[in-house]
């Protein structure tokens, strides 16, 4: 494919923001989004290291103009190289060779050699820490942050350099601190920032992100959509029944397993997590001592067919949680490497893991590399959906299902942090994919009973008490939710900041010659190409408007949409304008 020339990023000017207060000798973080030499100044103090491994395919910048000795450092983590052959590189900053908390840039770079970058640099720390040395020690830290938490386990901390945006508007030296830790509502991953010469928490987080031959049922045995049945099946095994394609199976000796390269389904066998003789998220060391193996059940031709999950359902109203788990991980799947072209839309680390049946647990969560890094465990990506309990029957349902899978796409590419604004936004990247993918049911495989294409709600087809989830369209109608930037507080759930990015796409989605796929589409290029870590509403909002912009969208629309949700992308005091000038 020939490659087209890079596009111009914003307005043709210099376009570095201080987004702090203005504080003489102290750090600030800044925004870079432009040309490489439009940069010069701020880059030039940086040096460049790669030592992570990194694709063939994958162009690295060069001549560029950049310190060989500093201790301000880039250091490479990886890319992707997009279809019009552009490569969007990632690297972290490091001062000091202590990570700086949420801080990555992305140089983009065309066949041509054309290089962009965008990203958040923190300048001039040394204003704030001079050097690393802290006052108070690793053990004084992990004690503060695990104090109350005796069941705290696989404790995993590191010192960072953490810029404090919300109050000091400094660089602190600190510690990132996190633990396991089984609670009445299921496993959590507590993160703490504390500050290394005060001891003081500066931030805490639950860093989990929570939300074909075979045959069978799926759905559930009641009815919430005025538009079908809660009741399914896959493939065609019972009359007058609504019916979505078979799923995958590996058929050998009259039975029939659930393993293939993308993912292993595994029955937790209605254990509550509390009962399991191992800890979630699932290590390498209990999935090989617990021979947590792939689910099998005795099949034969032609049917092929999963009645029961082996006995274990139906269960709190779901028929099969396997069988929808199965059907549904991988139509998500097929969605992104087919329609979208994303080849490893998770990554490499593969067979991804997928628990079911977990008792009483009214929810579902995803563990990526990063997230199991962030609990300190060695194992295999994973989603564990719950069967329910008060509120919800097995999460298990198709917008639920890749709601989960789309937190690890978000863990593969940009990581976006899991708390305030930039956690806002991985919720909602993950809400948008759920409802792209009842789209792609619909529109792509023709199953128009699955979905109405009007219904805006997420998990309303498994709510026991008749309440979705979320409302895309008008996401205050949960009672909780924002749907305006100008309503977040620091600190708030990121299930409810989601609200601000949700509406957004709504109202780009059902604007006059844009549809969900093709919202979709610059969502998760942003996503992929210019979100990191940090990124907060108007950052995440110019990496779509860039998107929408690449791909000769009208970003026009994309500008005012966002706009309608508070959220404005600046230049200095000027609104993001992609032209051509």
């Amino acid at each position: 494919m020939r490659a087209r020339k890079l596009p111009k990023l914003l307005q043709g000017f210099t376009l570095v923001i201080c987004l702090s207060p203005l504080t003489i000798y102290a750090a600030q973080q800044k925004l870079l989004w432009g040309k490489v030499e439009d940069h010069a100044s701020l880059l030039k103090n940086f040096h460049l290291k790669h030592n992570a491994p990194s694709s063939p395919d994958l162009q690295l910048p060069t001549n560029l103009s950049i310190q060989k000795n500093t201790i301000n450092t880039l250091q490479l983590i990886g890319g992707n190289v997009d279809t019009s052959e552009v490569s969007h590189v990632r690297y972290n900053q490091y001062y000091d060779g202590l990570p700086v908390f949420g801080a990555q840039v992305i140089y983009h770079i065309s066949s041509n050699a054309n290089t962009t970058v965008t990203g958040l640099l923190v300048d001039d720390i040394v204003q704030d820490v001079p050097n690393i040395d802290s006052k108070i020690s690793i053990a004084q830290a992990e004690t503060i942050a695990t104090a109350g938490n005796s069941v705290a386990t696989r404790v995993n901390t590191k010192k960072i350099i953490y810029f404090d945006k919300n109050s000091s508007s400094k660089a602190i030296l600190a510690y990132h601190i996190s633990y396991v830790k089984k609670t009445s509502r299921g496993p959590s991953i507590s993160s703490y920032i504390i500050d290394a010469n005060k001891g003081t928490v500066l931030q805490e987080w639950d860093a989990l992100p929570k939300s074909a031959l075979g045959q069978g049922p799926g759905g559930v045995t009641f009815n919430n959509l005025p538009y079908r049945s809660g009741r399914y099946q896959f493939g065609n095994l019972e009359t007058g029944t609504n019916a979505l394609g078979k799923f995958d199976i590996l058929f050998q000796n009259n039975t029939c397993s659930i393993s293939n390269n993308l993912f292993r389904v595994i029955n937790l066998k209605n254990q509550e997590a509390a009962q399991l003789p191992f800890e979630l998220p699932i290590s390498t060391a209990s999935e090989i001592a617990y021979q947590l193996i792939p689910f099998v059940y005795a099949c034969s031709s032609p049917n092929y067919a999963n009645l029961t999950d082996d006995g274990f359902a139906p269960v709190n109203d779901g028929l099969s949680p396997i069988n929808d788990v199965t059907y549904f991980v991988k139509q998500t799947f097929n969605m992104l490497t087919n329609q979208y072209k994303v080849p490893s839309p998770i990554g490499t680390q593969l067979p991804l893991r997928v628990y079911t049946h977990l008792a009483d647990f009214d929810n579902a969560f995803a563990c990526g590399p990063h997230c199991m890094q962030e609990g300190g465990i060695v194992g295999p990506q994973q989603l564990v959906f719950g069967n329910g309990q008060t509120r919800f029957s097995p999460l298990t349902e198709a917008d639920v299902v890749a709601h989960e899978l789309g937190h690890l796409v978000t863990d593969h590419f940009s990581t976006l942090i899991y708390f305030q604004q930039s956690g806002g936004i991985n919720e909602a990247f993950s809400d948008i994919t759920g409802m792209t993918v009842n789209n792609y049911l619909r529109t792509t495989l023709g199953f128009t009973w699955y979905w109405n294409g009007n219904d805006w709600t997420i998990g309303a087809n498994i709510s026991k008490t008749g309440k979705p989830l979320r409302y895309m369209n008008n996401p205050p109608l949960d009672g909780r939710s924002i749907d305006n930037a100008a309503n977040f507080i620091p600190g708030m759930n990121v299930h409810y900041s989601s609200g601000v990015f949700n509406k957004a796409f709504y109202l780009l989605s059902t604007t006059p010659g844009w549809t969900i796929s093709k919202a979709y589409r610059i969502i998760l290029d942003a996503n992929m190409h210019y979100w990191i870590p940090g990124t907060d509403f108007a950052y995440g909002a110019c990496g779509v408007i860039q998107a929408a912009y690449n791909r000769g969208y009208p970003y026009q629309d994309v500008i005012i949409a966002f706009s309608r949700v508070g959220v404005t992308c600046l230049v200095g005091q000027s609104a993001i304008m992609a032209t051509n000038n």
